[in-house]
């Protein structure tokens, strides 16, 4: 039996000063934790297709030789700026807290940022060292560096790297120099000075509106995030692992991060989602953080893979489902299923379900928290009813996090429940606002950018629309948020209706036949949509019905194959309302991307980029 969680009969601002009076910053906490759990595994990932992990001893040794070397090289002051510029890997979290553990700023990098962005960050930061991840990353520093007044060195974190001269050397050189300095005293001066309030990091936003913005974060305010979200998972520890797929340059990610490294949780890394499937089934993680994209596309797999499954197989799995789904709607409306469901149940998970978990690496999960977009309820649904706890959390880059799942608490379709010490309302006109110590201190170098992104009586503007509810479970009262759409990103038609173009985009979320969907209408009579096909799964299908397939210009313009994706549209979004409907489809014959300006590093949409660059194909919609 779980105890009641009693959330709210704690006194959570003395319990929090307590907690940051013993780890004073996260740099500081995470040199004591490699003490206390020094012969457990702390980091683990993938070395030339081998599985490596190294203990908290080595990963604290480590910390602190690269923050010893960065005193050694006398490049960074306390409060100034290093740059990581990489894919997920050990070295990531060991270069950011040896920077931190000296007291200057650690700044992420998108893997996937071009020359131009990764540019702009170092010179709106003032980054004077940049850590990177592969070659591509390397060359494009190298073009950054040349004539750059801040960028002075470049540390290759692979020995497959190849550099040349005085500006460029290797991680492992590093380790090397901060394991021969004398400047030990040096740095334990330096850990003794640190500060709750010294800026730990400035994470970009995305840019969906305009130039990046670094958000200010300090040791306080992560903190601040990380001790109500941690403290829900008491059963966190050195037998547990969390897969970080989701960028690090990301702040679910980091922090999510950080908060298990605190309990001892064994971290795995997973440098591209595109191994997802087989990475999962080797680290079968109990935690993990990502994008609903992810979990759509798993789910669309499953389904489209019981097309051609035997009748009894399709016939079983359908059953299971249905079981499936009926317990947790009971379980979530507060009603007990019957003993004959009960032990229709426990069959249906021993024939299907248990298989299912087993397929997906997912057998040992304890929470899947899932942000970013908006995920479909039937999805959510069904990985819960597989027993696949996926909880939908909340939070932004200046304000995160908001909503934490855990245990039995997540409602498909909201966010939540909201961690303590979070304070949220909702404006008149519907804009979700907060208040809380995990909000940024402002954007750098923007004061105006800050002032307008706070109420009068300095609230957060989240620019997010929805609505708040409380439910009660296991003795408290619980705070979910439902989110309806972004203010920026409505859809306001000529008539004046208000669509939510992410409602519409979340229905083909997991249609395999579908790569990419934009909604159109912004101004216009009837909603409208850019669609990419999967290339992939459109060939196959092409085979199978004798439809020739020689491009992909040559495809989208098969009246047969348009024919399909109108039918695809109209059947996915056939729940919609009238002045929802889709009315005209285009297809696209490449895929939208952050190097084509479509696509923000963490995959949003640029909507006003999309819509200006594929002008002419969305007029010829509307065209009388």
């Amino acid at each position: 039996m779980l105890k009641p969680l009693m959330e709210s009969k704690r006194d959570w601002d003395k319990e929090f000063q307590e907690y940051l009076n013993t780890n004073k910053t996260l740099a500081y906490m995470m040199l004591q934790k490699s003490e206390e759990f020094a012969d457990h595994y702390a980091l683990t990932q993938q070395v030339k297709g081998e599985w490596e992990s190294i203990t908290w001893r080595d990963f604290g040794e480590q910390i602190k030789s690269i923050a010893k070397a960065l005193l050694e090289m006398d490049i960074l002051k306390p409060g100034e700026m290093a740059g990581i510029f990489s894919a997920n890997r050990a070295e990531w979290a060991i270069a950011d807290l040896g920077i931190l553990t000296t007291r200057a700023v650690s700044v992420p990098i998108y893997a996937t940022n071009s020359v131009e962005e990764a540019e702009y960050i170092v010179n709106d930061a003032e980054i004077k060292i940049i850590f990177v991840g592969d070659q591509d990353q390397y060359d494009r520093s190298k073009k950054i560096i040349k004539g750059n007044k801040y960028l002075k060195k470049i540390v290759a974190m692979d020995r497959d790297i190849s550099i040349e001269g005085d500006d460029s050397m290797y991680f492992d050189q590093m380790l090397d120099l901060g394991r021969k300095s004398t400047r030990g005293d040096m740095l334990e001066t330096r850990l003794k000075e640190v500060n709750p309030d010294d800026t730990l990091t400035l994470i970009y936003t995305s840019g969906t509106t305009g130039a990046p913005k670094g958000a200010i974060h300090t040791h306080r305010s992560f903190m601040t995030g990380i001790y109500p979200s941690y403290s829900r998972f008491p059963e966190a520890g050195t037998d547990t692992v969390s897969l970080a797929i989701l960028p690090l340059s990301h702040v679910f990610e980091r922090m999510w991060s950080y908060g298990c490294m605190s309990a001892g949780v064994r971290i795995a890394y997973c440098p591209d989602p595109k191994q997802f499937v087989d990475v999962m089934s080797h680290i079968k993680p109990h935690f993990l953080t990502s994008v609903p994209r992810i979990w759509e596309k798993v789910y669309g797999t499953i389904h489209d893979g019981l097309k051609t499954a035997p009748p009894a197989k399709q016939k079983m799995f359908g059953w299971a489902t249905r079981v499936g789904l009926e317990v947790y709607r009971n379980f979530l409306a507060g009603k007990k299923s019957g003993i004959g469901l009960k032990f229709q149940h426990k069959l249906a998970d021993t024939l299907v379900m248990k298989k299912v978990r087993q397929k997906l690496g997912t057998e040992r999960c304890n929470v899947y928290h899932i942000g970013g977009a908006a995920f479909s309820s039937e999805i959510n649904e069904f990985f819960q009813a597989f027993g696949i706890n996926i909880v939908q959390g909340y939070g932004l880059t200046e304000f995160f996090p908001v909503c934490v799942g855990f245990r039995d608490t997540g409602k498909p379709g909201a966010c939540g429940p909201m961690i303590q010490m979070c304070q949220v309302r909702i404006s008149d006109e519907g804009e979700i606002q907060l208040k809380g110590g995990m909000c940024m201190s402002g954007y750098h170098k923007k004061d105006k950018a800050t002032k307008e992104c706070f109420t009068d009586d300095g609230w957060f503007k989240t620019q997010d629309v929805g609505v708040v509810f409380v439910e009660e479970k296991h003795g408290d009262p619980l705070t979910y948020v439902r989110i309806t759409d972004r203010i920026k990103d409505l859809i306001i038609t000529a008539g004046g209706k208000n669509i939510s173009p992410q409602q519409i985009e979340s229905m083909l979320g997991e249609e395999l036949m579908i790569e990419q969907f934009v909604a159109i209408g912004d101004g216009r009579k009837f909603i409208s949509a850019l669609v990419v096909p999967s290339f992939t799964m459109l060939e196959d299908y092409c085979k199978k019905n004798g439809i020739p397939f020689t491009s992909h210009e040559e495809v989208i313009r098969d009246p047969k194959i348009m024919k399909l994706y109108e039918d695809i549209v109209a059947e996915r979004t056939k729940s919609l309302g009238r002045v929802e409907q889709i009315k005209k489809i285009t297809l696209l014959t490449e895929e939208l991307t952050q190097e084509g300006g479509e696509l923000t590093p963490t995959m949003k949409l640029k909507r006003k980029q999309i819509n200006e660059k594929y002008r002419h194909l969305i007029e010829e919609m509307y065209k009388e």
